[in-house]
């Protein structure tokens, strides 16, 4: 009899500890037990799990644009990456990459007469196919004193030509930049979006091929004579840096003191 309890206890006690252990279910019983649906179709919701296998979807196309909210002013200054902040508007200002690193590069102006601009190539040179320029609109004092230009109703990008050691550009009207017409050529077409306190963000719809282009303002009564303001820049992946472009993080109060833009 002793024995025989013995068997049982062992028996019963080995039972239990095959009790204690975690249930492993099946996953097509485990989601049907979660969701409350019948066994019977279990296989079905096992077959609408995302496959491990596939590839995730791709960065560069799902990324939504730029928004006028993800940039902001913050003591006069425009922040448009993290470190890199515009000081002031009295030039145009872009984004540009240069060895994998966003930097903000000032485009310097040349007055002309007609449609001649001096020198065979532009002493700005910028890397990026798709630069993006940051222009201030407001009729502030700081930023009349460089161009002059006072407040412009437009801006059009144009390819500028370059025959036997002279630069070229073609004057453009201001309903080719404005309104229905916005891309008549040469004008390049653009994308223009409002900043917060009266910047404007403008970048090409298509990348720019390697060569001369210019960004220029366009007031609504532009004549066909008279002194163009033009903003030249070079797109050459392989030109040399630009001398005052501005790194994340560098101290530009320091930069404006030695060196006013112009």
């Amino acid at each position: 009899m002793l024995q025989t309890k013995a068997f049982l206890d062992g028996t019963a006690t080995r039972f239990g500890r095959r009790m204690l252990k975690p249930m492993r279910l099946p996953a097509p019983l485990a989601l049907a037990l979660m969701f409350s649906v019948p066994l019977c179709c279990a296989p079905a919701l096992s077959a609408q799990t995302a496959d491990p296998a596939a590839a995730p979807p791709n960065g560069a196309i799902t990324a939504p644009p730029a928004r006028a909210d993800s940039y902001s002013v913050q003591k006069g200054e425009l922040i448009v990456a993290p470190g890199l902040r515009i000081p002031n508007g009295n030039v145009p200002w872009v984004l540009d990459t240069v060895e994998g690193k966003q930097v903000l590069v000032p485009v310097h102006h040349a007055a002309i007469n007609g449609t001649a601009i001096e020198g065979t190539a532009s002493k700005t040179p910028l890397h990026s196919a798709s630069p993006v320029f940051f222009v201030h609109t407001s009729d502030r004092t700081e930023n009349t004193g460089d161009s002059g230009r006072g407040v412009p109703t437009g801006w059009a990008l144009l390819p500028i030509t370059v025959e036997g050691g002279t630069r070229t550009v073609t004057r453009p009207k201001f309903s080719e930049v404005n309104g229905a017409t916005v891309c008549v050529p040469p004008v390049l077409c653009t994308a223009a979006e409002s900043l917060p306190e009266g910047w404007l963000r403008i970048l090409p719809k298509s990348p720019l091929t390697p060569g001369e282009y210019a960004l220029l303002p366009v007031p609504r009564t532009s004549a066909t004579t008279g002194t163009l303001v033009v903003y030249d820049f070079t797109i050459d992946g392989a030109a040399p840096k630009a001398k005052d472009e501005v790194s994340a993080g560098q101290n530009l109060d320091s930069t404006k003191k030695k060196k006013r833009i112009r």
